[in-house]
């Protein structure tokens, strides 16, 4: 669980509250359930009209996805690639297939399979290359609809304050007293659809497309450890030039704990 976006909403909420009843004693005026209903009913229309079914269906994993753990365990997966090199060294990539069940990562497990079948060098860094390039494609690509959300719901905040304002002028000649209620109820649409895309739908698009990147330097560095284990690369240099990867701060435990 990524508690850094568990904490920024639980803060996120908690300000607005404080702020909310610090700034008005009708809090009552800020609950608008049509408004609710124009912003995220509209931006969810919008959303379906601009892509297919199929990628609109993509945003609960998406929001799976950014609430996932903060980082990930890169060393650890070099710490196997440079296990499996010194395997490989020892009793050849015939070996590797007993290991192969142990493997959660199917990145990883579907390179050394293609070791064990025998697959030239070029023929692995082709297809590995291309899945790499389509899975970064690909995943943005559901990303950004949080971005197109973010883009829509303020201009139904707009849509729904202008309804609002509409019906306002309409009464205008009955109850002139109603009319600063009136008004404070439309312009809460406008409210809505800023929070919606400033904390919540442009927050989580920029998370995702982080959490994208990391797991693509992650399939980039298992790539590039079944080439080295393919040249049959010595498990140190194999070491030392994974290590690349990963920030300077982590350099030392790893090499600490090879």
């Amino acid at each position: 669980m990524n508690i850094a976006t568990i904490i920024g909403i639980l803060f996120g909420v908690a300000i607005l509250v404080a702020a909310t009843y610090a700034s008005t004693d009708s809090v009552e005026v800020f609950i608008n359930l049509p408004g609710i209903a124009i912003v995220g009913g509209g931006t969810i229309a919008s959303t379906f009209i601009c892509y297919p079914l199929r990628e609109v269906m993509r945003v609960l994993k998406v929001f799976m996805m950014a609430m996932g753990a903060d980082e990930l365990p890169l060393e650890n997966y070099i710490k196997v690639i440079v296990g499996l090199s010194k395997q490989v060294a020892t009793k050849g990539e015939a070996h590797l297939e007993g290991s192969l069940k142990n493997i959660e990562n199917d990145f990883l497990r579907e390179g050394l399979q293609m070791l064990v079948d025998g697959y030239s060098k070029e023929e692995i860094k082709e297809i590995l290359d291309n899945r790499i390039q389509q899975y970064h494609e690909q995943e943005y690509s559901a990303a950004g609809i949080y971005r197109t959300m973010a883009t829509l719901s303020p201009a139904f905040g707009i849509i729904g304050t202008l309804i609002g304002l509409i019906a306002m002028m309409q009464g205008m000649g009955s109850d002139i007293g109603a009319i600063g209620p009136a008004m404070a109820t439309a312009l809460t649409t406008t409210l809505y659809g800023a929070l919606f895309a400033n904390m919540f739908f442009m927050p989580i698009a920029i998370k995702v497309e982080k959490r994208i990147d990391e797991i693509t330097l992650l399939m980039q560095v298992i790539r590039d450890g079944i080439l080295f284990i393919k040249d049959k690369t010595p498990s140190a240099i194999v070491m030392d030039k994974l290590k690349g990867y990963l920030p300077p701060r982590k350099w030392a435990s790893v090499k600490a704990k090879k």
